[in-house]
């Protein structure tokens, strides 16, 4: 005969059951499992000894996120390395919009990922992801399924590539030549400083520096009579710029005065004007009239006229009366008796 089940087994059961499922639901959800990530992967063209699953991934210093699988790409320099961003730690951007502004983060702000080390010690690195201006973007497109973070060298890898290359100028230069020109360079110059010519110059270099001695010694007596004389200049100088100020004080008061003369010859300009172009009328009409008058006397003048022709015919009588007195006058000069006797004149007598 079967035995009967218990009930009161079978409800705690179920209830442990329950509390169990619960349990594991809040750890799980605490730990993250079944919160969404953003998953992304980066190439990188050197080791990454020092790089393992779990390492960090930060944004200036934060942790976004971590490191979920490193893998080797054969046939490829490269070593790609994927990671999972935390939405939650991304703050200002909603979750299902993170791939979209990293993107834009990537083209508008040189957004890159770069391998650095935790310590010096243990070597351990970590992806720092972080604004670079000025690098180029470099994206590899090796997996087309997962988005790709463009990545830069790491600060040693650029350390080693310029040791690099200043090992290779180091090595394309002539140190034999260089050596040899270098002894032949100190052969000369101990043979300058040992020459007697460089003895003859510190002997006159002696003699020069005790003369710019000498020379100093004056320039400074030189100076301190200046000093001397400038005070009295400088009074002077006040005095004068004392005086200037003055005169510039009453510059102002002339200045009102010739404004006031200029106002004065404004208002009596337009009325002497005035009287100017009457004066200038009145002598127009005057000179208008003389030349009437003067064609008059012209035309009254002109020998056509009978008045002309009479004053011409007068001219010619009384030249010609001018030169019978002239003549008369020679006459009398000659003969001055003739008033007395006339033309019959008395003959001489002859004296026995």
């Amino acid at each position: 005969m079967s035995m009967r089940a218990n009930p009161t087994v079978i409800g705690a059961f179920v209830l442990g059951a329950c509390i169990l499922l619960v349990a594991g639901l809040l750890l799980w959800g605490g730990t993250g499992m079944f919160k969404p990530r953003v998953r992304y992967v980066m190439y990188f063209d050197a080791a990454v000894t020092g790089l393992q699953k779990g390492a960090p991934v930060l944004v200036r210093g934060v942790r976004v996120g971590e490191v979920t699988d490193v893998q080797v790409r054969w046939g490829t320099p490269f070593v790609g390395v994927y990671a999972e961003l935390d939405p939650d730690v991304l703050k200002g951007v909603r979750p299902r919009d993170i791939p979209a502004a990293v993107q834009n983060a990537i083209e508008t702000r040189d957004l890159r990922a770069q391998l650095r080390m935790q310590s010096l010690v243990t070597g351990v690195l970590y992806v720092a992801i972080d604004t670079y201006p000025g690098t180029p973007i470099v994206l590899r497109g090796i997996d087309k399924k997962v988005p790709e973070l463009p990545t830069i060298p790491t600060d040693l890898e650029k350390w080693t590539a310029k040791l690099e290359k200043i090992s290779d100028a180091i090595a394309a230069l002539p140190i034999d030549e260089l050596a040899r020109s270098a002894i032949d360079t100190l052969d000369e110059a101990r043979k300058l400083v040992t020459s007697p010519e460089v003895s003859r110059a510190l002997k006159t270099l002696d003699v020069t520096l005790a003369e710019v001695r000498g020379l100093v010694r004056k320039v400074d007596t030189v100076a301190g009579n200046l000093n001397a004389q400038v005070g009295p200049l400088a009074t002077d100088a006040r005095t004068t710029l004392t005086s200037a100020q003055r005169a510039l004080a009453d510059v102002p008061a002339l200045v009102g005065d010739v404004r006031r003369v200029v106002t004065n010859l404004d208002k009596r300009v337009e009325p002497l004007l005035a009287s100017l172009q009457k004066t200038s009328d009145a002598a127009g009409v005057t000179l208008d009239r003389a030349q009437a008058t003067l064609s008059g006397v012209d035309g009254t003048l002109n020998q056509d006229s009978a008045l002309g022709y009479e004053l011409v015919q007068a001219l010619v009588e009384l030249r010609e009366t001018l030169r019978a007195m002239g003549s008369l006058a020679d006459y009398l000069e000659r003969n001055p008796d003739s008033l007395v006797f006339g033309n019959r004149r008395p003959a001489a007598r002859s004296i026995r």
